[in-house]
């Protein structure tokens, strides 16, 4: 008899700077898929395809329970949690009897009452599949992986890629994992060891120091030792237990697996310096782009990304283009309900004069006076086409491109997927065209660009997902903490 076997993605990534909570709609607006609806993912790049297709092919019953996903953002509301841990909870029941489940999660999901809302997706899924069902936990690289999160379920592993282009592959890797478990194969025991400290993304490259890591971990991936993932965890998170993690899954090995992970934590530790960035006022980078002579030039408002949780509404480089970008054609995002609408209650081809940005964090900056032509209104949904999450649709809500002397302000409802140079091509932007595109990300963008631009600046501005975490209020984390504390 085929083990029946279900896959179960529900993943937010939370920035607790974030003034914007998160609630059900974020998730329902990129898309529920429940049961049969989740089949769709197969051959998307994102855990739910992987984990689907590799069962199959090893001759399981791949059962879908539940895809959602939600862009980054603040805390998730109370409510919007219970809601979805009844829903995961109603669809595990329906598929009931299952003899593993490949589960999911982004590992920083905090919600407004509790540190770890993964953790609670966890073991709400393990009081209804049982004791006897295997749980494997695949989690996003910037998870917070606590030791709560590792006993709860039989093994725990994540993504070996930043940029992440190898989701569906951590799905699959998953999946093999419960197979063989069910199958008494394998017995995969899960290692956690954690220093305290936290390191910008924008540093967590393949040619520094993270890449070093990554190599090293690699060459330890042998024998009994089944799978080593670093776990860097998202800094934006004010919660007890935030820290850089490693985990080691073995097969039984589990003296050994602590070991390496004791190891592999510990050369992170002594290299937390070398994860220092440089980042450039926004005027020199500017100035760095006239004298660059190749095209377009990446300028990252990573202080302000999405991918994080911050809002993306920073209006910092609408005022610094105005100012000092003169003869450049430069491209960019901005998310703005009320100037959608606006653009829309004026016309496509109309002008029109207003106030843009920081409406909905007004902490960092103030609205910017912008005079421009409607050149393209629209509905932005869309499938992604660069190497991260390839295939997955998702939606920035309308937007309306605004013109102005060679600058194209893209203004959307909800954030957008700047990582992936669809998203201005959506709204008639050739990216090949620009001399500058502003993104908001702070290293997932390498991925999707790295054929169009070689060259990328990270600005020096204020944020909620800025890298100079002492400009941010952290109250809860553990102290001392590195760069906190020296």
């Amino acid at each position: 008899m085929k083990p029946r076997i279900g896959v179960a993605s529900i993943v937010q990534e939370t920035n607790t700077f974030s003034p914007a909570a998160t609630t059900f709609a974020d998730f329902d607006s990129q898309g529920i898929f429940v049961s049969d609806d989740a089949r769709r993912f197969e051959g998307v790049n994102t855990e739910t395809g992987g984990a689907l297709i590799e069962l199959r092919q090893r001759g399981a019953e791949p059962v879908p329970i539940i895809r959602i996903w939600a862009m980054s953002g603040g805390p998730i509301t109370e409510r919007a949690l219970g809601q979805i841990a009844e829903l995961l909870e109603r669809e595990l029941a329906r598929a009931l009897p299952l003899d593993g489940l490949v589960l999911s999660l982004h590992g920083a999901l905090v919600g407004e009452t509790v540190d770890s809302g993964d953790l609670l997706l966890l073991e709400r899924a393990r009081q209804v599949v049982g004791a006897p069902c295997r749980i494997g936990v695949c989690l996003d690289l910037h998870a917070n992986v606590t030791s709560a999160l590792v006993d709860a379920s039989d093994f725990v592993i994540g993504y070996h890629t930043y940029p992440h282009v190898d989701m569906a592959q951590t799905g699959a890797r998953t999946a093999s994992l419960v197979l063989d478990l069910v199958a008494g194969v394998k017995r995969p025991r899960t290692s956690l060891a954690k220093r305290p400290m936290l390191t910008a993304p924008e540093a967590q490259g393949e040619d520094g120091p993270f890449g070093t890591l990554r190599r090293l971990a690699d060459g330890l991936t042998e024998g009994s030792v089944l799978d080593v993932s670093l776990f860097p965890v998202q800094p934006w998170l004010d919660v007890p237990e935030v820290g850089f993690g490693v985990t080691v899954t073995t097969d039984g090995d589990q003296t050994r697996g602590d070991r390496i992970a004791t190891d592999l934590v510990d050369v992170a530790w002594q290299q937390r310096r070398a994860f220092a960035v440089e980042l450039i006022e926004p005027r020199t980078a500017i100035e760095r782009v006239r004298a660059h002579n190749r095209r377009p030039v990446l300028l990252s408002e990573s202080a302000d990304s999405p991918t994080a949780g911050a809002t993306g509404d920073s209006p910092a480089m609408v005022r610094e283009l105005l100012a000092y970008g003169k003869g450049l054609r430069s491209f960019l995002t901005l998310v703005d309900a009320g100037a959608v609408q606006a653009s829309f209650d004026a016309g496509e081809g109309q002008s029109l004069t207003l106030m843009v940005g920081a409406s909905v964090d007004p902490r960092f900056h103030e609205p910017v006076e912008l005079t421009a032509h409607v050149a393209k209104l629209g509905n932005g949904s869309y499938a992604l086409t660069g190497p991260v999450f390839t295939g997955m649709e998702v939606t920035m809500g309308r937007f309306a491109r605004l013109d102005t002397d060679g600058l194209s302000v893209l203004v959307t409802e909800r954030a957008a997927c700047t990582f992936d140079p669809e998203t201005f091509r959506q709204a008639g932007l050739d990216p090949t065209q620009a001399d500058i595109v502003v993104v908001r990300s702070a290293n997932l963008f390498r991925a999707g660009w790295g054929l169009l631009s070689e060259e990328a600046i990270i600005l020096d501005l204020p944020g909620a997902s800025t890298p100079r975490f002492e400009a941010l209020p952290y109250k809860r984390v553990p102290r001392p903490l590195f760069p906190l504390d020296d």
